[in-house]
């Protein structure tokens, strides 16, 4: 009768048992496949970097048309084109309307439904339409919007530009985007509030003063760096305005 061989392991030659090193590279093979797998989901879960400018068209799905959208202008606290099918039907997304270059939207007209051409910059739920020129009013009346009352809130987040935030840069948010910012709202590109957690289900609020103006000049010492803000919150079209009270912003 044959006697089975075990393996006999001699510590001092520095060789691993026989046994153990199929075990040893599996358990290797493993670790590398794990750390691969979690470095494909930490990536697939980076907030969107947006497209910018210079990248592709981005259109939204179901709209037709290159880059041409109509709908409803307002101007407070900043320029937002509310996007629908048909005179008085609701707004199915709005739009932030900016100018070339660092300056906001040069428009206008409110009593007419317009059509706005531009570049079309989106992350997230943010549009954000670059027009070059004023849009172009048609012959139709537009029915007003009003706005409907969340009542008050407090939230923590950044205050950046509706320019260079959804692609118009990248990136376009933190500290190293402070200077940009900081010349975009000089030059009256929409200010908006980009929120750690959402706020009636929106990640970011369009910001404005007390009066529903555009915020004055107490958020440039606050652009990049975290901050807490406090107000009323209102829907207009599809997007959220928040009415900061200036005297309970803080720094974080």
């Amino acid at each position: 009768m044959a006697v089975p061989q075990d393996t006999f392991f001699i510590g001092w030659t520095g060789r691993a048992p026989k046994a153990h090193v199929s075990f040893l590279a599996c358990v290797g093979v493993a670790v590398l496949v794990s750390f691969g797998a979690i470095g494909m989901m930490l990536g697939a879960a980076i907030d969107d970097p947006s497209r910018n400018l210079f990248g592709p068209s981005v259109k939204p799905e179901g709209w037709q048309g290159d880059q041409s959208f109509n709908g409803v202008l307002t101007l407070k606290p900043y320029p937002v084109l509310h996007v629908s099918m048909a005179p008085g039907a609701s707004a199915v997304r709005s739009m932030l309307l900016s100018g070339s270059g660092k300056r906001g939207g040069d428009v206008t007209e409110t009593a007419h439904r317009v059509t706005a051409a531009g570049g079309l910059l989106r992350r997230g739920d943010i549009d954000m339409l670059v027009v070059d020129d004023s849009p172009v009013v048609q012959a139709d009346l537009a029915t007003p919007l009003q706005a409907e009352n969340l009542g008050k809130w407090r939230a923590v987040g950044e205050i950046c530009d509706g320019k260079c935030y959804p692609g118009g840069m990248t990136p376009g948010f933190g500290l190293a985007h402070r200077a940009c910012a900081s010349l975009c709202l000089i030059g009256e590109v929409p200010a908006i509030f980009v929120t750690a957690a959402p706020v009636a289900g929106a990640s970011f609020l369009l910001l404005a003063g007390p009066d529903g103006a555009a915020p004055g000049p107490w958020i440039h010492d606050m652009i990049a760096r975290p901050v807490e803000l406090e107000g009323e919150v209102e829907k207009l079209g599809t997007i959220l305005i928040f009415r900061v009270d200036p005297a309970r912003a803080r720094f974080l």
